[in-house]
């Protein structure tokens, strides 16, 4: 597989003034943003919501926070996988760290996160992931409304209850290139196991997206444009319409890269809606939990001692034997 030029992402215009319900331009982003997903599970988002001090400022604590000693940031635990501290190692030098605040769009949970830093707390920092947090989120809700739309589904019901019902995480994320100077690939392909993730960052290049013909695209970073990908709880969600998307980061760079990943996921039962289930498109997933979910994917990689393609279809697939003791069976 080899890497193809920037002109194949799909990069739509989600700028705020442009994007008015029923209007020519919202029906055509809308239409490309369903099309994307069902292609290739991304899209490339313009969207001015985050303004440059924002993302400077977010930037730059992120910069301080990974300053801190190791033993201070190891108290962002989290029991969910992949929510609290990670990082990696390699030849004792460390080429990946991330930390998370679960529920980022409330004010409290991000204090809650600069407390566990600095005793003193830090407000700058937990204003800023709080306000950055609550632009992105508003970037979510209207690709899912979008979606609802382009289904043909009640948007205005589908909406509110989307909103209600979901929790964002924010990680924050840092790579460096190897010591002896060779690429980090630590962050292998891979799916997510949120509903949707959107991806943002610095200007040092590494995040590449895989495209339908199982190709690499690079992703150009710019401080306006944000990678939307499609998680699992999605697909399950759009009955197989939209597969989770597959991505990796290659850092090859002197400098560190820094990211940011919003993930969404459902605070209860995801359930493939009415709509999207008829005789050519059978039911393909039971309703599940999205926390059981996240608990069946640590069990299964910490006994396999590997990841799968085919988790979904594990965890809740009509076809597979479903695990009653961690989602609910349709009556």
């Amino acid at each position: 597989m080899g890497s193809h030029e920037e002109q194949c992402l799909p990069i739509l215009d989600f700028s705020r003034e442009k994007l008015v319900p029923g209007t020519t331009h919202w029906i055509t982003i809308r239409d490309s943003v369903r099309r994307a997903m069902e292609e290739q599970g991304w899209f490339v988002a313009e969207f001015n919501g985050v303004s440059p001090d924002l993302r400077e400022d977010l930037l730059s604590g992120m910069k301080d926070m990974y300053e801190l000693p190791y033993e201070v940031k190891i108290k962002n635990e989290n029991h969910k996988a992949s929510h609290g501290y990670m990082s990696m190692v390699v030849d004792d030098y460390r080429i990946h760290e991330s930390l998370g605040i679960d529920y980022a769009t409330d004010p409290q949970a991000c204090k809650d996160f600069s407390k566990l830093l600095w005793p003193q707390g830090n407000d700058p920092l937990s204003q800023t992931t709080h306000r950055y947090a609550a632009a992105v989120a508003e970037l979510d809700q209207t690709g899912m409304r979008m979606l609802y739309e382009s289904y043909g589904m009640d948007e205005k019901k589908h909406s509110a209850s989307h909103s209600e019902s979901t929790r964002y995480l924010l990680r924050m994320l840092s790579y460096r290139r190897q010591r002896n100077g060779e690429a980090n690939t630590g962050f292998v392909s891979h799916t997510d196991k949120s509903f949707m993730s959107i991806l943002h960052q610095n200007h040092v290049l590494g995040l590449q997206l895989k495209t339908m013909t199982d190709q690499w695209v690079g992703f150009n970073p710019s401080p306006t444009r944000f990678v939307v990908l499609s998680g699992m709880g999605l697909t399950a969600w759009s009955n197989d319409r939209i597969k989770p998307c597959y991505h990796r980061v290659v850092m090859s760079a002197d400098e560190v890269r820094y990211s940011l990943g919003f993930f969404s996921f459902h605070k209860g039962t995801i359930r493939t809606p009415e709509e999207l289930v008829d005789d050519q498109h059978p039911l393909r997933y039971y309703p599940f939990e999205h926390d059981g979910l996240l608990r069946f994917y640590e069990s299964y990689v910490n006994s396999m001692k590997k990841s799968s393609e085919d988790l979904l279809q594990l965890y809740c697939g009509v076809k597979s034997t479903p695990l009653l003791g961690d989602h609910s069976l349709p009556p």
